[in-house]
């Protein structure tokens, strides 16, 4: 999609993507909020456009913006955390065109612009990873991130495999002139196995970004121990990365 995209207000946040879907980036989009929140930052969850979102009541329901906006304690309606929902399971360009939907990126700009009149701090989340199209094949996540101009923090799993995933999407991102603030391995096992153990050190030196943060498997947020767990080690990340730039919130 060729430039000019709508103009937006200065962002400051963070976008989080991922080296593939369900790799757990809304779990760590939604609780980046929650921490933020818990520090005193007017921080608010925001994903553009969700796809697969089920039918309740006669409408379509983001059901990622109702983890985060329950685990942050927002109170945004769900139409303005995800402005765009929609219904078919595959990528939101593909699902877009298959539902003769139009994803209009003004409406997007529009609902930017009503938050930041209230929050500080966005944490958004993308859709699967860097290269899944949005509108057509013309507007990726990558497209996406240029836009909002944030910094990115990539999240991939720890286990075998990782290394070859994370590095060629970070690498990517840098080609396209992103600033990647640094790698997330989630669902970090309690024993880890030699894999996970050395996948940290490997990943850095190729990347050259940080490492943020370890997040350990929890099964279920609703569960009040383990939401303990994972917003601790949530919490840990947050104040890693934002550091210097937090105190300047």
């Amino acid at each position: 999609m060729k430039l000019p995209w709508p103009k937006l207000p200065p962002l400051r946040g963070l976008f989080i993507t991922g080296t593939d879907t369900d790799v757990g980036k809304t779990w760590v989009a939604a609780g980046l909020t929650a921490a933020l929140k818990q520090r005193g930052l007017k921080a608010v969850y925001f994903k553009p456009i969700q796809s697969g979102c089920p039918l309740e009541a006669g409408r379509l329901i983001p059901t990622d913006a109702r983890l985060a906006r329950d685990l942050a304690g927002l109170t945004e309606p769900l139409e303005i955390l995800t402005p765009v929902a929609l219904a078919l399971p595959l990528a939101p360009g593909v699902a877009a065109a298959q539902a003769g939907v139009e994803v209009d990126l003004d409406r997007i700009a529009e609902t930017l612009q009503n938050l930041a009149t209230r929050y500080d701090f966005f944490v958004v989340e993308g859709a699967g990873g860097l290269y899944v199209p949005l509108i057509g094949l013309d507007f990726l996540v990558l497209d996406l991130i240029r836009w909002l101009t944030l910094p990115l923090a990539v999240v991939a799993k720890s286990g075998l495999g990782t290394i070859n995933h994370t590095v060629l999407t970070v690498k990517a991102a840098q080609q396209a002139g992103l600033e990647v603030a640094g790698v997330i391995l989630n669902r970090y096992p309690a024993a880890p196995n030699l894999a996970a153990r050395t996948n940290p050190e490997v990943i850095a030196a190729l990347t050259g970004v940080p490492l943020l943060g370890r997040l350990p498997e929890v099964g279920d947020l609703n569960r009040p121990a383990d939401r303990e767990v994972f917003l601790a080690a949530i919490g840990a990340i947050a104040e890693q990365f934002l550091g210097a730039r937090c105190r300047s919130c």
